[in-house]
């Protein structure tokens, strides 16, 4: 049983970072002072005080704590609300066993987030402002705790002041915690609707509390993977179905990949089709505006059949600036392991340009995502970060093309309307996403 489960929206770390660039360090770093706060002012060990999500942690200890804590404590941000993880994480926390309770959720604002904004379930669990701390609060306030944790770190006076403020911030928020925990009867959450007796063992199939973005904006998705009767010799076909939507490459626990793509494109704001690679081929070749920004997902067993081996091929060929890939290479898959020199060769082979072009996040997507929570988080940059190249891509075709705005919203982009992109949302005025950022 712990006091308090800490939920955020991990950044992908891509393999050659070592732990001092790990972009989720300011997160842990905090979690470290909350809970060492919360455990002296609740007389308790650190071990029952908190506990949040590591890297290389199991799935199943991480979900036992959800459960079992009595106070869910959630990083706001951008990216908090896009995950589909954190939305689940969110239904779990919003479920009590006493019915007509109040959830036990002590919000932290790590970036600024506009209330309008804020998903329709969790407006009226908008972060307070801490009462007593005059500056902290403000600066809390209107910069988010992540950028005051940036400041504190600055080799520079200043940061002796900011490192004061987020001292008292992190001072409030224990107290939060401390009296709410104080509310919470010390037992897990052993009732969870829809009929269920028992907690589940994984978020799978929980309801996204998030996924209600006000409009949708077009994504193409196309799978190369074998089905089961498809699959190369030796090959087991334990993670694969009779169609391409049954591919599992991360396991059962998991389930169908296409679904947990569908999910995260709706809460990102995107209406996402998942077609057969010849549906949008044309586009490849064409000079006309394509209609949507398009991701190619590849397992790489798939790429030992000559047909899929080709339509690779031509992908990279083209190499066009409103499209990415991303690969699996599950960890847990024994004989993918074995195989993975092979394999990553086979990626390497049929994807040179997407392996040594553009941004490091779409050259380690291509590289194989070892883990499903790695891989919904490149899905979720790639997506935004391919829409943003697609909308630069559409307007340098205006004066060839003799278009106007009128047009492009013709070719089903939205494109006046996508909030959250641009200046203070993690991309700067060229459309480029940042590495690292919440």
């Amino acid at each position: 049983m712990r006091m308090f489960f800490m939920s955020y929206a991990r950044i992908p770390v891509p393999r050659h970072l070592d732990a001092s660039q790990d972009p989720n360090r300011l997160v842990l770093q905090f979690f470290d002072e909350l809970c060492g706060k919360v455990a002296r002012q609740a007389r308790v060990a650190r071990e029952v005080a908190g506990f949040v999500e590591r890297p290389g942690m199991p799935g199943e200890e991480s979900i036992k704590a959800l459960f079992e804590s009595q106070v869910f404590v959630p990083l706001y941000s951008k990216r908090y609300f896009s995950s589909p993880r954190c939305g689940r994480e969110w239904t779990v926390a919003t479920h009590t066993v006493a019915q007509g309770s109040r959830p036990s959720i002590v919000p932290v604002l790590w970036t600024p987030y506009s209330l309008t904004s804020t998903p329709k379930r969790v407006v009226e669990h908008y972060p307070e402002a801490p009462e007593g701390i005059a500056e902290a609060a403000e600066n809390y306030a209107s910069m988010g705790l992540h950028q005051l944790l940036d400041l504190a770190e600055l080799p520079d006076p200043e940061n002796e002041h900011a490192a004061a403020q987020v001292a008292q911030v992190t001072d409030w928020l224990a107290k939060r915690i401390v009296d709410q925990a104080a509310t919470v009867p010390r037992q897990s959450r052993t009732s969870f609707g829809r009929g269920r007796a028992t907690a589940p063992t994984t978020l799978a199939g929980l309801d996204d509390a998030f996924a209600d973005p006000p409009f949708a904006s077009r994504l193409h998705i196309t799978v190369l993977a074998p089905t089961e009767d498809q699959l190369p010799v030796g090959r087991d076909n334990t993670r694969y179905g009779s169609r391409v939507g049954g591919w599992r490459p991360y396991g059962q626990a998991v389930g169908p990949l296409v679904e947990q793509m569908e999910a995260l494109a709706h809460n990102l704001g995107f209406e996402a089709t998942v077609l057969p690679f010849h549906k949008h081929q044309a586009e490849l070749r064409s000079t006309e505006i394509p209609t949507a920004p398009w991701i190619l997902v590849v397992d790489p067993w798939a790429l030992e059949d000559p047909r899929i081996a080709s339509q690779a091929r031509e992908f990279d060929r083209a190499r066009r600036p409103w499209t990415a890939v991303l690969s699996t290479l599950a960890g847990d898959d024994l004989q993918t392991m074995e195989q993975s020199d092979r394999l990553r060769g086979l990626l390497l082979t049929h994807f040179p340009r997407f392996h040594s072009e553009g941004r490091a996040g779409d050259q380690e997507a291509v590289r194989g995502l070892a883990g499903a929570d790695v891989f919904v988080r490149w899905f979720g940059e790639l997506a935004e970060a391919t829409w943003m190249r697609y909308l630069r891509y559409i307007h340098s075709q205006f004066p060839r093309n003799g278009a106007d705005a009128r047009d492009v919203r013709e070719s089903g982009a939205n494109l006046p309307q996508r909030p959250g992109v641009g200046r203070g949302n993690g991309a700067p005025s060229d459309g480029r996403l940042v590495e690292g950022r919440p």
